[in-house]
């Protein structure tokens, strides 16, 4: 936007890097608990956005109003409860349910959530996939023609087939051979379904007997995977590689992605492994998933914890010649979910946004 003339005005707790064609605003925050941390960046956010009089504004989370509202996070009620089967055993779910209920700051993060769908402060949603668009209608009663879908944008060169130029790199650095690659990322690993990804790959391990290695690219805790990995017998297919500021070159050493995710809103993983070429197997409760088509570009199942299905999809890709082909459908979608194309529909909403007001004025 900047780039193009706008003057662009970020509010922010803090910022990582200066830009001097943005104009940053440093909201202070009160800084525990972090229910009153995110309470008052809210309260504070929203109130120094309205006494600077901008002609529109634009709020991404974190906000009691805005004129477009594009929640990155998704539906905050939505995310609660599909989340929440990630703990298969029943005392665990229990726990983790009571823990939630009794957290303030799930209670505040719901209710800054809450309040501009219930006092209509806003003039327009945008959604960033299908399914967030249907969790708005669920759970909010928005009306669906205030409501547009614009997916996520990734960065189509940078994420590209080209980063295969890395394959040898990557795999000598954490000694794979000419295995296929299943690659998993996420920092969150139980949420992203990893415990149930290693349970299904033990199971194809033993009537399989192509050589695969799983990759798992992400900073979360490693050592009750690793012990699962052991107990099942795959502990030597499975490698952990920590966290990375170079993912493209991960995927561009990688076959496919598997990501049986219990929420994402629009997972940008998934769009980054698509335009790096890869095909992917994810999770109906991923907005990501609403772009692809069943057996083309991958696989949409509906539930991680179906092991029968994730087995039988991921048995599929373990073919090269399937492999190959699929990759070029999952490049080809991709570039038709370039950031370009997010920022012209971005920018359109916001033209007819003003459009509008002038109007009314």
């Amino acid at each position: 936007m900047a780039t193009e003339g706008y003057e662009v005005h970020v509010y922010a707790e803090h910022q990582d890097e200066e830009d001097p064609g943005i104009y940053f605003h440093s909201v202070k925050t009160i800084p525990f608990p972090k229910s009153l941390r995110l309470l008052s960046f809210a309260i504070k956010a929203t109130k120094e956005i309205e006494n600077g009089n901008y002609d529109i504004t634009f709020g991404v989370g974190n906000t009691l109003k805005a004129d477009v509202l594009q929640p990155h996070g998704g539906v905050h009620w939505a995310w609660f409860w599909r989340s929440l089967r990630a703990y298969d055993h029943p005392i665990l779910w229990m726990i983790k349910f009571f823990g939630r209920v009794l957290s303030l700051k799930q209670w505040i993060s719901g209710w800054i959530e809450d309040a501009p769908y219930k006092k209509a402060k806003f003039a327009k949603i945008i959604a960033i996939s299908e399914m967030v668009k249907m969790d708005m209608i669920r759970w909010y009663q928005i009306p669906e023609e205030r409501i547009t879908v614009v997916y996520n944008g990734v960065d189509i060169e940078h994420f590209h087939p080209r980063n295969r130029q890395y394959r040898g790199e990557i795999r000598r650095r954490h000694g794979i051979g000419d295995e296929l690659v299943i690659l998993f990322v996420s920092n969150n690993f139980r949420m992203k379904g990893l415990g149930f990804l290693i349970k299904a790959l033990a199971k194809i391990r033993k009537g399989n007997p192509l050589p695969f290695k799983l990759l798992v690219l992400g900073r979360d805790r490693q050592g009750s995977y690793l012990r699962l990995a052991r107990e099942n017998g795959i502990f030597e297919e499975v490698v952990f590689a920590g966290s990375t500021n170079e993912p493209e070159k991960y995927y561009g050493a990688s076959d496919f992605l598997v990501h049986p995710t219990f929420y994402d809103a629009c997972s940008l993983t998934v769009l980054e492994a698509l335009a790096s070429g890869l095909p992917v197997i994810t999770t109906h409760s991923n907005g990501a998933g609403g772009i692809i088509t069943q057996g083309q570009e991958g696989f949409v199942i509906s539930d991680p914890r179906g092991e029968k299905i994730l087995i039988e999809k991921i048995s599929f890709l373990l073919d090269r010649e399937r492999v190959e082909k699929a990759s070029i459908a999952a490049r080809r979608l991709a570039e038709t979910y370039s950031i370009e194309r997010n920022w012209k529909e971005m920018k359109n909403i916001f033209q007819k946004n003003l459009l509008e007001e002038v109007t009314i004025g």
